[in-house]
């Protein structure tokens, strides 16, 4: 019988200790990674820029959006369409962030 609540109260100890553990800890189902998301709205208005200016049934091959700086955000997107190697196009977009947080095209470069 001693062993048994002995058992018990370090089984209560342990749980415990990791409930505080995971108390001082979100979930990660709900945080959501602002970053990634202003990340993703960049590439969509690059995307609707090129679409825009270069009509075309050329699908997104590739693409890369990166964070130059934080605040204000600027992105730059680099685009590859679908195509052969010679004849795709490629697109280098810089997207900045104005302080009311909307997306403009800053810098529009067609490479190839």
């Amino acid at each position: 019988m001693k062993l048994l609540v002995t058992i018990g109260v370090a089984a209560l100890a342990l749980s415990a200790c990791q409930g505080a553990n995971c108390a001082d800890k979100q979930p990660a189902g709900l945080t959501v990674a602002m970053p990634e998301a202003k990340q993703d709205a960049a590439k969509s208005a690059a995307l609707d820029e090129i679409y825009e200016r270069y009509p075309t049934r050329a699908m997104v091959d590739a693409s890369a959006t990166t964070a130059r700086a934080r605040a204000p955000g600027v992105y730059d997107v680099h685009v590859e369409m679908t195509g052969s190697p010679e004849a795709r196009a490629i697109y280098d977009v810089v997207v900045t962030e104005t302080p009311d947080g909307t997306l403009e095209i800053r810098t529009f470069y067609k490479t190839q």
